[in-house]
């Protein structure tokens, strides 16, 4: 375990050493001199690039679990660039790790504040606000995050806004998981999702349709079994439950799911 630490520790500091040579090296003239910055756009790039480096620096100990010698790095950074958009946005996961909620929403309001094309920190903010019970506020940063056409995660900002307003307004709920299918139409868990609000609606034709192209792509689970028991049941569809049913308890014998419907059958 010791080698392995030094081992990750010895290449975080040659990431440092590199970056601080990709640094220098974008500082010095054509002819090879040092050439200082003569406009505040070249300063605030060199700024930038420093506490870039320290973030990047933070989030290699964050991942390895050094949460203390992270927060070091990362209070470089912001004293180094205090409103670097990345800077904030890993300062605001290491607070949400450590539980301290009002440092990370200020740390990723800064980070949106800064750069507003910077996607992750908005789907990370909403998906905290979600996480701490204020759905209607997350929307917003996922509209956010979706709003750059340059984002490779935009389904799942869909996906995390409808699942956090389910319980809030199923409509809109709907509208963004069938987004975030539009786009990736194998997204197991806004199939799972709405297959469970439809049943709850007692749209179950419509409950039935999802969990059908859910099981059609994934393997069987205990949650999707049960649903789609539940499903049958309600279509008067014994056949088909009962499958459903055998299934489960057949190949998920000590699941909670199973359990409930031993206890149901007594």
């Amino acid at each position: 375990m010791l080698k392995n630490i030094t081992s990750v520790t010895a290449k975080i500091h040659t990431f440092l050493l590199l970056l601080f040579m990709v640094v220098g090296l974008g500082a010095c003239a054509t002819s090879g001199q040092l050439k200082q910055p003569k406009t505040e756009s070249e300063t605030k790039i060199r700024t930038d690039q420093k506490a870039l480096i320290h973030a990047q620096l933070g989030r290699g100990y964050m991942e390895q679990g050094q949460l203390s010698t992270a927060k070091d790095s990362l209070t470089t950074a912001l004293r180094i660039s205090p409103n670097h958009s990345d800077s904030n946005y890993v300062m605001a996961l290491l607070m949400s790790q450590l539980k301290q909620y009002p440092q990370a929403e200020k740390h990723f309001s800064r980070a949106i504040a800064a750069d507003r094309e910077n996607s992750p920190a908005a789907h990370d903010f909403g998906t905290f606000l979600c996480q701490i019970g204020q759905g209607k506020r997350a929307k917003k940063y996922f509209d956010i995050a979706v709003s750059n056409p340059l984002f490779r995660r935009a389904e799942l900002s869909y996906m995390r806004a409808g699942e956090c307003l389910a319980s809030i307004d199923s409509a809109e709920a709907e509208v963004y998981l069938k987004k975030a299918l539009s786009i990736n139409p194998r997204l197991a868990p806004a199939l799972f999702k709405l297959a469970r609000m439809k049943f709850d609606a007692r749209s179950y034709l419509s409950s039935r349709a999802y969990i059908e192209r859910l099981l059609a792509i994934t393997e069987p689970q205990p949650d999707s079994l049960l649903l789609a028991y539940q499903i049958e049941l309600s279509l008067n569809a014994a056949v088909v439950a009962a499958e459903y049913r055998t299934k489960l308890l057949t190949e998920f014998p000590a699941s909670v799911e199973a359990r409930a419907i031993r206890k149901a059958d007594r």
